[in-house]
């Protein structure tokens, strides 16, 4: 029998996970300075490190508490309420404007849009018109009963064929735009809205709640594609300029440095944040006044767990500004900066895909969400250590390519086509949950960490002008390993299905036999 949890252990469980998620980073970068791999990395930095740590860490645990109550509960309502109307210009517009205005909303892409130095707003934009456009699509998908697997086969066709137009230097920050979208606050709002259709459909199988997610990212790798075709590739000039608290050496120069940028972090991230979350919370409750009709004390508590979500991204991202982002690009830096690291730089990026897919929370609820469905097939333990294998194998051979200066194509050409071969192979549950687990492997350590620390490493192996091409690409290819491994997971588990199920039709002596068959996986 499951024990309920009381709301203290909820509470304190979710400063383990909010803790946990940034855990494996800051061991990892507390031996990385204490054995003096790095010179340059001085003790200003790791205490800047630190003591940002630890404000990151207090701003996931703040988000997790308010996103269930908002976010999630947003979705939900809307997804559930919007298949009432039997109107589909109705919710074709209301899908359009929830997946613009999440979008924007949206922490990991403002995160990464600040590190591409091309034009912020225009990023922003563009990337949350694709979301929303492909978010219509799948909703419409829903609506009118339409195959994804082809819809997949259509759209990354049509991708693969854009790369063959644009300039390669716009290439890894296309895929780059798909993968970021599905961050903390994106990925709550999708699930539970998918989960509200299928409610409201009443879908026994489950497939109506996987799969929006991954549609929804298709869109922006399109969409900042379609951009580039019109772009200059000199307007993505990328910015060398040192942080301010790697120039300091002295405690007297360190702490007003590390006051004044981290005041001047909260203020900008402060207003950005407001600007964020304003459009979508103003919709919902305009929407909730006209056709939910909620009691008020409902309205009060999603506008706490709002106001609680806000909290927790701001002190997130200002702390992601001054510290723990200055820091990555740092060791990157220092990683590459002498050839003998080389070996170093790809074990490191490795480690850390490894250790911040175990550090995800969402993906230990994916693995019991596969363990159900295979029916005890494949166990959550089995999920959890081959994605975890899996995405740091892809950091280590995206380390290489940052390295040896190859097209990032050579990697999602082959795992791109063998993803969608095997969705027409492994039953439809499996491939759908497969493409929106890319999205879960990608958490908020990926852009605030992992990504500056490649752009570091090429910035000191190879220069500024590699970055785009070479540096890039590193949030897409966390995202890109899980497709292919969880499928094959699934195939695995059906091949184990049917192996046990012909060994339970032997048992059987005639053909009248009456028995009692256990059909139970072990």
């Amino acid at each position: 029998m499951r024990i309920k949890e009381s709301p203290f252990f909820q509470r304190w469980r979710k400063v383990f996970e909010s803790y946990l998620s940034i855990l494996p980073i800051l061991a990892v970068t507390t031996v990385i300075y204490f054995v003096h791999l790095l010179p340059d990395f001085t003790i200003q930095d790791y205490v800047a490190f630190l003591f940002c740590s630890f404000l990151i860490g207090f701003g996931l645990w703040l988000f997790s508490l308010g996103v269930d109550n908002s976010i999630s509960r947003m979705g939900t309502l809307l997804g559930t309420s919007l298949f009432r109307y039997h109107n589909l210009f109705f919710i074709s517009i209301m899908a359009l404007i929830m997946g613009v205005m999440i979008t924007v909303a949206e922490p990991d892409l403002r995160i990464m849009a600040s590190q591409t130095g091309w034009k912020e707003p225009l990023l922003i934009s563009v990337v949350s018109i694709g979301v929303g456009v492909f978010f219509l699509v799948g909703v419409l998908r829903i609506i009118f009963k339409k195959n994804l697997q082809v819809m997949f086969l259509a759209f990354y066709g049509f991708i693969f064929a854009l790369t063959g137009l644009i300039n390669p230097k716009f290439l890894p920050l296309s895929f780059d735009s798909g993968a970021v979208v599905t961050g903390p606050l994106t990925i709550p709002f999708i699930l539970s809205f998918g989960a509200g259709i299928a409610l409201s459909r009443n879908s026994a199988s489950g497939e109506d709640a996987f799969g929006l997610t991954a549609l929804a990212t298709a869109g922006p790798i399109v969409s900042v594609m379609i951009l580039s075709l019109f772009a200059d590739p000199n307007e993505l000039n990328y910015s060398t300029t040192p942080s301010a608290l790697s120039q300091v050496t002295t405690w007297t120069e360190f702490w007003p440095t590390f006051g004044e940028s981290m005041g001047t972090n909260l203020v900008s991230q402060g207003k950005g944040i407001l600007l964020a979350i304003s459009p979508i919370a103003i919709f919902f409750f305009l929407y909730d006044l006209l056709f939910l009709k909620q009691k008020a004390k409902q309205r009060v508590k999603i506008l706490i767990g709002l106001l609680y979500s806000v909290l927790g991204l701001w002190f997130f991202l200002s702390a992601v500004s001054t510290g723990f982002l200055p820091v990555a690009q740092k060791l990157g830096y220092g990683l590459g900066s002498k050839s003998s690291l080389f070996p170093w730089a790809v074990l490191l990026g490795g480690l850390f895909g490894l250790f911040g897919v175990y550090a995800e929370p969402a993906v230990h609820v994916l693995g019991k969400q596969i363990e159900a469905v295979s029916e005890g097939a494949i166990k959550s333990k089995q999920i959890l250590f081959i994605m975890a294998v899996s995405v740091g194998a892809g950091m280590a051979m995206h380390m290489v390519r940052a390295h040896f200066h190859f097209s990032i194509l050579y990697y999602f050409v082959p795992l791109y086509a063998l993803a969608l071969a095997l969705s027409f192979v492994v039953p439809k549950i499996y491939a759908n949950i497969a493409f929106d687990s890319g999205s879960i492997a990608s958490g908020p350590m990926a852009a605030s960490f992992v990504m500056p620390f490649v752009v570091g490493y090429t910035l000191a192996d190879s220069g500024a002008d590699y970055i785009y091409e070479y540096a890039f690409g590193t949030i897409a290819m966390v995202s890109a390993m899980p497709l292919v491994v969880i499928q094959l997971l699934g195939l695995y588990a059906e091949i184990k299905r049917s192996i046990l199920l012909q060994r339970v039709q032997k048992q059987f002596k005639e053909a009248d036999d009456c028995q009692v068959i256990h059909f139970a996986a072990r």
